[in-house]
C-alpha cells in the first residue's frame, strides 16, 4: 500500500505565515555545539570510520515522520561517527514548525548532523525560506554549500537550488568547488548534492528535471569529479534508490528518508539509508532498508 502523499505545497496560508514570523526556534541541541567543534571533532576521526547518509524525510507529515523515525533510530544503532541527509529535510519550505518537528524527530541523533538544502528546505519560490534554513542549521561556509574534512576524506556539499542557477553547479559555486577540490589532499572525497547527475529514465519523477536539465553543465561538473577521482557521489530528490557507475564513478540515489516513494520495491522503491565505513584505503556501503535488511553493498 502507497503512503499517502506528503509533497510540496505551497498555498496563500504559508506564505502569510512565513511573511509574518519575525524570530525563528532555536537548532536542535546536537547542532548548538557550535560548527567549529563538531569540525575539529571530525578532523580528527582515526583512518577508520563510518557515516551514515540518507535523504528526503520531509518532516513535518506523520506518514513520513514514522518512517523516519524509524530510520534513524536504526541508523543510530549502526553508531555512525556523523550523519549526512541529501535534502529535503522538511515538508514545506520554510515553516518554522515542520523544522522544529525535524530537530524534535532527530532528538537522539549526538554525533554531528550535517544537511543539504534541497528544493523542500529553501524554495526560490517561497520568500524568506532560505533565511528560515540557514537560522536551522549549523555548517560551515556558506551553509548552502560548503566542505569539511573527516578523517582521511574529504565531503562536498553543494546548493543545486540557487536563484538562477537551480539544478546546475555554475558561477561562484563551481569555481568555489574547482578550487576546493584542486586544493585537498585526502585519498578520498565524497560530494553530496540533493538534484541528481544521472536520474533514471523511466523510473520515478524528475528524469529530465535533475541536474541532467542542463546537459552542458552537468557533463562539466561530472568531467571535474571524474578528474578529481571523486569517490562516491550521493544524491536525493528522486525517492527510491538507485546505484549506478558512470565514467568510472560511483553515483548513489539515496531518496528513501520517509517520503512517498517513486519506485516499485524491486526497483528501488524502498526507505532506507546508507553506511558507509571508510577503512584506510578502502570504502565499503551497505544499504539499509527500515526493517534492518541489507539491500545492497558496494
Amino acid at each position: 500500500m502507497r503512503i499517502a502523499d506528503c509533497g510540496l505545497r505551497i498555498g496563500h496560508s504559508s506564505l502569510v505565515l512565513l511573511l509574518a514570523l519575525f524570530f525563528v526556534t532555536p537548532v536542535h541541541a546536537a547542532q548548538e555545539q557550535g560548527i567549529e567543534r563538531k569540525l575539529a571533532v571530525l578532523e580528527k576521526l582515526p583512518a577508520k570510520f563510518s557515516f551514515v547518509v540518507l535523504g528526503d524525510n520531509r518532516a513535518g507529515d506523520p506518514a513520513c515522520d514514522a518512517i523516519y523515525q524509524k530510520l534513524i533510530a536504526a541508523a543510530l544503532e549502526r553508531k555512525p561517527d556523523f550523519i549526512v541527509n541529501t535534502g529535503d529535510q522538511i515538508d514545506k519550505p520554510g515553516n518554522i514548525e515542520h523544522w522544529k518537528r525535524f530537530w524534535e524527530l532527530s532528538n537522539k541523533v549526538a554525533v554531528p548532523y550535517l544537511t543539504t538544502v534541497g528544493n523542500h528546505d529553501a524554495h526560490i519560490d517561497v520568500p524568506g525560506s532560505e533565511e528560515t534554513y540557514r537560522s536551522q542549521v549549523d555548517l560551515p561556509g556558506k551553509e548552502l554549500y560548503y566542505s569539511f574534512i573527516a578523517g582521511n576524506a574529504l565531503f562536498v556539499v553543494l546548493d543545486s537550488y540557487i536563484k538562477g542557477e537551480d539544478k546546475r553547479i555554475t558561477g561562484e559555486q563551481y569555481a568555489w568547488l574547482e578550487d576546493v577540490l584542486e586544493k585537498t589532499k585526502q585519498k578520498h572525497k565524497f560530494v553530496f548534492v540533493h538534484h541528481p547527475l544521472y536520474p533514471e529514465k523511466g523510473k520515478g519523477k524528475h528524469y529530465g528535471n535533475s541536474l541532467d536539465r542542463y546537459s552542458v553543465e552537468r557533463d562539466r561538473l561530472q568531467a571535474l569529479f571524474k578528474k578529481q577521482g571523486i569517490t562516491t557521489i550521493f544524491t536525493g530528490h528522486e525517492h527510491y534508490y538507485n546505484r549506478k557507475t558512470v565514467d568510472g564513478l560511483v553515483q548513489v540515489i539515496t531518496g528513501g528518508g520517509g517520503a512517498p516513494l517513486y519506485a516499485d520495491d524491486a526497483d528501488g522503491g524502498f526507505h532506507h539509508f546508507v553506511v558507509m565505513t571508510v577503512d584506510g584505503d578502502r570504502v565499503r556501503g551497505e544499504v539499509v532498508d527500515m526493517h534492518g535488511r541489507t539491500r545492497d553493498s558496494f
